[in-house]
Order: C-alpha cells, then sequence, then structure tokens
C-alpha cells in the first residue's frame, strides 16, 4: 500500500477465504447488534442516564410518524437532476423513506407491541419494490445504465452497488438481523431476493466498479462496508460470507492508501466521518462475527487516522473546512468512541462522548445503536487531551500552528500545500486560515451545495466560489487564478518549529498556469506567539514587466478597506490586516448568498509591480 511514496503495512492483504470461512462457522452467528430476545440489552440502553434521552427521541419519533403512507418516488422526481441539476428533493424523499425503517424497528424493540411492525413491513416492501437504489446522481459509470436521466432495464446483474444502494441494503439486512421472526415470512424472503440480486452478485462479479479502483476516497470503505454487513446479516453459507469478506479487504487496502502516512485525509473532517464510520462500524462487525479472529484495526496506518480529527480541531467543535466540508462539521460520535476504546486513544473517546447529543438516529438501525452502545462506555473520568501545538500533515502538506495549545480560544492558523487534483478538490495550494476565538475570521469557505454542475470537473466546478481560487485566500497574479489538475501544485520549501514561533514555506508558483507569467511565488506563514500575530509573506519574480498582484482575502465575517488592509470584524473579536508595503489600492466586495445563502466578504490588496514583489501581511487579532 503507498500513497505519494509512503508504505502502509495491511496484514488483511494475507486473509484467505478459507481462514475466514473456518473462522465464521466456528463463531457464534452474532452481531454487536441486540437481536429482539434480548429485551435486556434494549431496556438497559432506555434506562442508560446517558443516552437514554437519545433513546426517547427515536421514539417520539417513530410514534409521530407512525401509521403515515410511504411517500412516493415517481419518475419525474428523479428525472429533476438531469433536468436541472438538483439532488437535494429525490434525495430527501428517498432518506426519509429508508431512515424510517430504522426508526420503526428500533421502536419495535423498545416498545414491543407490534405497533411498529406493518410501518416497519410498508416501508421495507417499498424499499424492494424500488426500480433502483442507486441515487440520480451516480447513475451512469456508478450504477445502471442511464437513459436520458433514468436507470435503464436492469437484469439480475446489478450494476447496483453504489452508495445509497449499499446503505439500503444494510439497512435491510439489519432490520431482518435483529427484528427477525417478528417480520412477515414474506418480506425476509424478498429482502434476501433483492439484496442478493442488487448487491451480492454484481460485488462478487465485478472488479471494475469505480469506487473499487484507485486512487480510493471514502465511497471505498462506505461500500465495502454496506456489502459485507449486509452479507454477514442475511446470508447463510460461511463460504460465500468469507469470499466477500476477503474480497472487502483486498479492496479496502486502497481506502487507507488515500491517506498519507501521518493519517491525514485530504477529504477533511466531513468524509473522514463518513468513510471511517463505516470502516469502524465494519471492523466491529467482523470482530464480533469472527469471535476477534479477524481485524481491520491491525494496520497500523489505522491508529494515526483515528487522531486526525484531534489534530485539525481549529476550536471546540470546528474543523479545518479544507475541500468540500463546513468548518463546523463535528466529530462522528460512535467513530470515536468505538476506535477511541478499540485502539486505546481515551482522549478520542472522550472527543466522540462530547459531540454526542439526542439526535444521533442515522439512516440505518445499526448506525443509532451502535452509537449508543460506543458513547455509554467511554468512561465519564476520560477527558480529551489539550492539543498539539503545531502539526505538520506531509504527505497533504497541512500545517497547523496553535499560539497556546492550552487555551481553546486561542489564535490558530491552517494552511495547505497539496496539489489542485486532490479528492473534493479546491483550488486552493497556499490557502490559510486564521482562526480565533471559535471564529475564521479569515476563512475557507467549505462547499457549496452539491448540484450537477459542482461535480463535473471538467469545467463548471472551477465557476463555483468555493471552489475556484478567487474563493480562497491565495493570491490572484496578472489577472490569472490557480489551474485544477495535479500538475498544479505546491513545494514544501522550508518548515521551523520553535517555542515562540512557527514558520511553514511553501513554492505556490507551480499552481498557477504559464499566463499568469510567475518564476516564482514562495508564501511563508509565521506565527508568533508573542502577541501572538500571524505573519504571511509573499515573494514573487516574474517573467516579465508590468505585473498585476492582487492579495485576496475572505471571509464569512464583514471585511471593511483601510489605507494599508482591511479589519476582519467577528462576532467575539477581530482582526486588523496591515500589508506592508501598503497597496496601491484595497477593494472590498460583498457577496450577497454566496454560499448556502450566507454572505461572503471578498477583499482584494493590489500592486502594480516589475520583475518582483516582496508583501507581508500582518495579522495580530484585537
Amino acid at each position: 500500500m503507498d500513497r505519494d511514496g509512503f508504505s502502509h503495512e495491511y496484514p488483511p492483504a494475507d486473509w484467505t477465504v478459507e481462514g475466514i470461512a473456518d473462522a465464521l462457522r466456528d463463531a457464534p452467528e452474532t452481531l454487536p447488534l441486540p437481536r429482539y430476545g434480548d429485551s435486556a440489552a434494549w431496556e438497559t440502553l432506555r434506562g442508560d442516564d446517558l443516552v437514554g434521552p437519545a433513546v426517547e427521541t427515536v421514539l417520539e419519533r417513530a410514534r409521530s410518524a407512525a401509521g403515515e403512507p410511504v411517500p412516493p418516488l415517481p419518475a419525474s422526481l428523479y428525472l429533476e437532476y438531469a433536468r436541472t441539476g438538483n439532488r437535494t428533493r429525490y434525495e430527501a424523499v428517498e432518506e426519509k423513506r429508508v431512515r424510517r425503517i430504522g426508526t420503526y424497528a428500533f421502536a419495535e424493540c423498545i416498545e414491543r407491541d407490534g405497533s411498529y411492525l406493518d410501518d416497519v413491513l410498508d416501508y421495507a416492501w417499498a424499499a424492494c419494490e424500488q426500480s433502483t437504489w442507486v441515487l440520480p446522481a451516480h447513475i451512469g459509470d456508478n450504477g445502471p445504465q442511464e437513459v436520458e436521466g433514468l436507470p435503464g432495464v436492469i437484469g439480475d446483474d446489478g450494476r447496483h452497488v453504489a452508495l445509497r444502494s449499499v446503505a439500503i441494503a444494510r439497512q435491510l439486512a439489519e432490520v431482518d438481523y435483529v427484528l427477525g421472526d417478528q417480520l412477515h415470512p414474506a418480506l425476509r424472503q424478498r429482502i434476501r431476493h433483492e439484496v442478493d440480486r442488487r448487491i451480492f452478485t454484481p460485488f462478487e462479479a465485478r472488479d471494475d466498479l469505480p469506487w473499487m479502483l484507485p486512487p480510493a476516497n471514502n465511497w471505498n470503505a462506505v461500500c465495502n462496508a454496506g456489502v459485507v454487513i449486509s452479507a454477514l446479516s442475511l446470508l447463510d453459507s460461511p463460504e460465500r460470507q468469507a469470499r466477500i469478506v476477503a474480497k472487502a479487504a483486498r479492496s479496502l487496502e486502497d481506502y487507507l492508501a488515500d491517506f498519507d502516512h501521518d493519517g491525514c485525509s485530504a477529504e477533511g473532517v466531513h468524509y473522514w466521518n463518513y468513510g471511517m464510520h463505516h470502516y469502524a462500524m465494519l471492523a466491529a462487525t467482523l470482530e464480533t462475527r469472527t469471535d476477534g479472529a479477524y481485524s481491520l484495526l491491525s494496520p497500523p496506518i489505522v491508529a494515526r487516522i483515528a487522531t486526525y480529527p484531534l489534530q485539525v480541531e481549529l476550536s471546540p467543535g470546528r474543523f479545518i473546512p479544507f475541500s468540500d466540508i463546513d468548518e463546523d462539521e463535528d466529530i462522528d460520535p460512535f467513530t470515536a468512541c468505538w476506535l477511541g476504546r478499540r485502539l486505546d486513544l481515551p482522549g478520542l473517546a472522550a472527543r466522540g462522548r462530547r459531540a454526542f447529543g439526542a439526535d444521533v438516529a442515522g439512516r440505518i438501525l445499526g448506525d443509532t445503536v451502535h452509537a449508543l452502545q460506543a458513547v455509554r462506555e467511554v468512561p465519564q473520568e476520560w477527558d480529551t487531551p489539550a492539543s498539539e501545538p503545531r502539526t505538520h500533515f506531509t504527505g497533504y502538506d497541512w500545517w497547523l500552528s496553535r499560539a497556546d495549545p492550552t487555551d481553546a480560544d486561542g489564535v490558530l492558523v491552517a494552511a495547505k500545500g497539496g496539489h489542485n487534483a486532490e479528492s473534493h478538490n479546491h483550488n486552493d495550494v497556499g490557502t490559510f486560515v486564521f482562526h480565533v476565538r471559535g471564529e475564521s475570521l479569515l476563512a475557507d469557505l467549505g462547499r457549496p451545495e452539491y448540484d450537477a454542475d459542482f461535480f463535473r470537473f471538467s469545467g463548471p466546478r472551477w465557476e463555483y466560489l468555493t471552489a475556484r481560487s478567487l474563493g480562497h485566500n491565495v493570491p490572484l497574479v496578472n489577472g490569472v487564478e490557480q489551474s485544477d489538475g495535479e500538475a498544479y501544485s505546491g513545494t514544501v520549501l522550508d518548515r521551523t518549529d520553535g517555542d515562540t514561533r512557527d514558520s511553514f514555506a511553501v513554492d505556490i508558483a507551480g499552481a498557477y498556469p504559464d499566463e499568469a507569467g510567475l518564476s516564482d511565488l514562495c508564501r511563508t506563514f509565521t506565527l508568533n506567539r508573542e502577541g501572538p500575530r500571524l505573519t504571511v509573506r509573499d515573494e514573487a519574480s516574474f517573467e516579465d514587466p508590468d505585473n498585476e498582484f492582487v492579495e485576496v482575502l475572505v471571509s464569512y465575517h464583514p471585511l471593511s478597506p483601510t489605507e494599508t488592509g482591511v479589519d476582519a470584524a467577528g462576532d467575539c473579536g477581530n482582526a486588523v490586516v496591515t500589508a506592508d508595503p501598503a497597496p496601491d489600492s484595497v477593494d472590498v466586495e460583498r457577496l450577497d448568498d454566496a454560499v448556502k445563502g450566507r454572505d461572503v466578504w471578498r477583499a482584494g490588496l493590489s500592486y502594480e509591480t516589475e520583475d518582483s514583489l516582496d508583501v507581508e501581511l500582518r495579522i495580530p487579532p484585537n
């Protein structure tokens, strides 16, 4: 397993079908979910002081929705994505349908009076009757053949194995496992038939599903987990289960290879949550089902990946928003709690417990139950440790420095190098975040609402403010933005760590096309802890005379111009950006409702220059 020269040890590569099958035959046929008959386990969850309120929240949702007819999924709704690019209306309806199967099943296990069994039957049967389990945004290469925006005729050979389809399969499989004979026998038969033809058969037959092929991302973990957990829940043959487990284990090596040697994910915490949640869920299921004989936690890199959220937390509940994530995306409670306990990382487990709230009911029955179990098992005396003063992920070249690691409200700067073809990429080599008192006064804008054009990497994506370099804290050079592609990259020149100051220098000229006319552009970030103060220094040289260089700064907080820079005014404090030398002009524009209904302020500090330029931006908090 290798990514950018980093080699990872991967013991599951040596697993054999025969060995897995023997372990499955020898171990009890149980999963880490209580079955309906284990009334004591369900009552324990309900009576627990910490997670009991969350159980009541799920029950209230079930009671309020009981007896509601299954909302329809007409073809015209599926077509909206192809016709308008909107994916949310169809997905919202299908999400409700899938979520309710688990909500009703959970409520039945708690109430135990049969009042929700017809609701489970109706919603699960409706899922079995869907023409496809593939989202309209994922048809084509990732699913059934597309015919002008609708899935074509689908045979038993499937081509269904994609994100939502494995989620539906796993929901049905875990509900069948938990409720067992409480379900109508025709439903149990139908679930097995549909999951087999849509999921197991194509998974076993094909090696060319896009998420299987390196370079992999979160899809790999999500899809492999959905397939394997469904197989361990539904299939009776240990040999067939073992073939599926072995194939998934080989594929998951590519998922782990997408993290750098230090455990960094270029996709950010949101997709760490998504991918590692499913990886951990699969690991927990496989360990239980094989009585501990097979563990996906055996690769050493997993422990480093597990600590990633702790290292990229800006302030409590806020994380570096590089790539397609939002800054306020919190850590997943199950993933942090379960990995923290299993890998002896008490700080991670405590962080997961802190993120836990009443709203833990996920789409999948197992997600809800596993989260409740994992959170309640974290000892109350465990606490989140103080952050490190600095972090550098050497594969993706993310760098963080904290003025005072013991102060959650203190100054933190995060910057990145890398290249412009990373998973969920933005054109942002050399960008940075200035964060203090829980606010990013100079920000990364995160992601927009997803639609069709945003994922058309050949063009429209780079017109979105959140993806183009004009939506990031990087220079605009001779009117030219950074370009997309792996060739457009930064090179780390130097990094120094010290008691009073840290610095990080990156040559970002390579992120710009030839039209920018750059010979060199070295950007150096220095955080002086005494003060504290961030300094961003840009040293540029050009191929020709008569150049324009604009320092671009963006924020969700109001920016106002001064003679030498801008003021950034947050709710809890502000920062004064002073440029030396003073810019020739300072322009600030307010972009109304620019990103998911939020206003964005963008400042441009402009310089007319000849063959070189040396600018310092000094940024203290106030």
